[in-house]
């Protein structure tokens, strides 16, 4: 679906300065995504508007935040965003995670085809890894709300904090959330599309670490 396309998006973006190898990169991913939605429902976001506003600009922006320390889990990964697409890119130690195993599969032959070294694919609940590793954080897109994701990380210790890519609702969220064991820091606000979509990057920062 109009790789070309999808390739002057990244190639002509007013964000970052991107390489050749890092275009190549990502342009092959998309491919790869294609074929694989018609195994298995990845993404509806598929044209090369699509992708590149609904995923690539959130990879971005999670980049120029400067809230993702490593080693990262992605949790509900999904197809690999943020974290293989932010891998990349940018290179990172990432833990994509999913509890579809279908999906955590399609991940971990991404990690393969594109030699991601220190990368690694989960396939299952994020909560059992968490039981015995450590993470300095978790990144959390599209998922549902913090009182879900924390219902099921809450309980590990094992982590230092929690970044999530939220829409404009989120002060609202928060508001009947808040939790003592959970600060909020850092919130970076961006747009997004012909329509400026608005969206922040928040960074909740544990308080009760053992």
């Amino acid at each position: 679906m109009r790789s070309s396309e999808f390739r002057s998006y990244l190639e002509n973006c007013d964000l970052e300065k991107f390489s050749v190898e890092q275009v190549d990169r990502v342009v092959a991913f998309r491919e790869e995504v294609l074929k694989e939605n018609e195994v298995q429902n990845l993404t509806r976001l598929l044209s090369p508007v699509d992708f590149y506003e609904g995923h690539v600009l959130d990879v971005i922006h999670l980049k120029k935040s400067g809230q993702v320390e490593f080693p990262c889990m992605d949790l509900g990964s999904g197809m690999g965003v943020p974290g293989l697409v932010y891998a990349l890119l940018y290179g990172g130690e990432w833990l994509v995670c999913d509890s579809e195993v279908k999906k955590a599969d399609f991940m971990a032959r991404m990690i393969d085809l594109f030699d991601l070294r220190g990368c690694k694919a989960i396939r299952g609940r994020a909560e059992s890894y968490l039981d015995s590793h450590n993470v300095n954080s978790i990144v959390v897109r599209a998922v549902g709300p913090v009182s879900r994701i924390m219902a099921w990380i809450g309980p590990s210790s094992t982590w230092n904090k929690l970044i999530l890519l939220k829409g404009p609702k989120w002060p609202e969220e928060w508001k009947e959330f808040r939790l003592k064991t959970l600060k909020l820091g850092k919130t970076y606000n961006y747009s997004v599309g012909s329509e400026q979509k608005t969206r922040v990057i928040v960074e909740l920062i544990r308080q009760d670490r053992k």
